[in-house]
């Protein structure tokens, strides 16, 4: 389908822009080249960036292709989505479980509304879903963003236990994401 291809687009483009915002790029001043011990060290720091990106977009992806995946099979059989199914999948705690499953809701329902639509892009494929009510659109990303949150916030004591600095790194997330948001929104409509 032309329109999960657009939707698959869009969610990568997304995951890049905030992983620029979120994760520190080293940069390569002019005196390094002359220096090369130091141009080594810098090339160091630039691969581990670009594996942290590669793994911090695969793990914000994930998810969202699963859903995508399946909204795309439901529309197709005229049935249900599995939530529960994919909620089972991503072997969560059982605290965030209800969560998760909140959040692919809220995702299943985006997804279709995109599937659904007609438009030659993305920003178009959004205006048609919502009906070109600007509105509409942000009382999803709003909704969006509260299960976001929720998840979040179950996940917390879990990864705080493995990375203290987890809490500062989820609110850089969530302010960075509220913000690409509402630009994208102002664009789109």
């Amino acid at each position: 389908m032309e329109q999960k291809q657009m939707i698959l687009t869009y969610e990568q483009g997304f995951a890049a822009r905030l992983a620029s915002r979120i994760l520190a790029k080293p940069s390569l001043s002019a005196w390094m080249i002359f220096i090369p011990f130091i141009f080594i060290f810098y090339f160091q720091d630039f691969s581990k960036y670009k594996k942290q990106r590669k793994t911090f977009m695969d793990n914000w992806l994930m998810s969202r292709k699963r859903m995508l995946n399946e909204a795309v099979d439901a529309l197709e059989e005229n049935r249900s989505p599995d939530i529960e199914g994919l909620s089972e999948v991503a072997d969560l705690p059982e605290k965030a479980k209800m969560s998760y499953k909140n959040l692919l809701t809220v995702l299943f329902g985006h997804y279709n509304r995109l599937l659904r639509a007609g438009g030659d892009d993305y920003p178009a494929l959004v205006r048609s879903a919502y009906s070109g009510k600007k509105g509409d659109y942000l009382f999803f990303i709003n909704q969006l963003s509260d299960t976001e949150k929720a998840l979040n916030k179950a996940l917390a004591p879990q990864l705080k236990k493995e990375n203290p600095e987890v809490s500062q790194t989820i609110s850089k997330i969530e302010a960075q994401t509220d913000r690409i948001r509402r630009q994208e929104t102002e664009q789109f409509f």
